[in-house]
């Protein structure tokens, strides 16, 4: 009897965290760099599990998750990015991270607790257009985002990203 996971299509909204500048920081400080890494993925791990999400993979300096839901996801992204920012603010210039955030959600397909499909590239693929410190989205995700918020949300237009065939209408979380 094969004991191979099968494959399953659904429906679920990714988030994609890494942090801006790390090579330069891990030329710079590889042991404190790794240090202030690994606080800030602890706490990106305790967040995602409170809005009910499950960290997937964390390789490197990135951290990708999913969630049931898009407002899940944006919830966790918006307290990650609060959560970070206080803790900078108690940090030296070299221990502070910055991390950039991108959000998609959409069909992929699953084998075991592997995620594959464009919903994983385009997340990854908006977390690394999003600023420092900032959150990038695809419209799926910010369709649901709360009325409160919808304020705060600018609409970038649509964007081509490397290797995705198509255009993808992108927000940022502004100020």
């Amino acid at each position: 009897m094969d004991n191979m996971p099968e494959l399953q299509r659904r429906h679920t909204t990714v988030m994609s965290a890494d942090v801006a500048g790390y090579s330069r920081m891990m030329a710079q400080d590889d042991v404190g760099t790794l240090d202030s890494l690994l606080e800030c993925l602890d706490r990106i791990c305790q967040l995602v599990d409170g809005f009910g999400g499950r960290v997937v993979d964390a390789p490197g300096d990135n951290l990708l998750a999913e969630f049931p839901n898009e407002l899940a996801a944006l919830r966790c992204a918006l307290e990650v990015q609060r959560n970070l920012l206080e803790r900078n603010r108690q940090r030296g210039q070299l221990e502070r991270m910055l991390f950039r955030i991108g959000l998609h959600s959409g069909q992929l397909l699953a084998h075991g607790s592997r995620l594959y499909g464009d919903v994983v590239n385009l997340a990854a693929r908006l977390q690394g257009a999003a600023m420092p410190g900032g959150i990038l989205m695809s419209e799926s995700v910010a369709e649901r985002a709360s009325p409160t918020l919808e304020r705060r949300l600018v609409d970038l237009g649509r964007q081509h990203f490397k290797n995705i065939p198509y255009a993808v209408q992108t927000l940022e979380v502004g100020s």
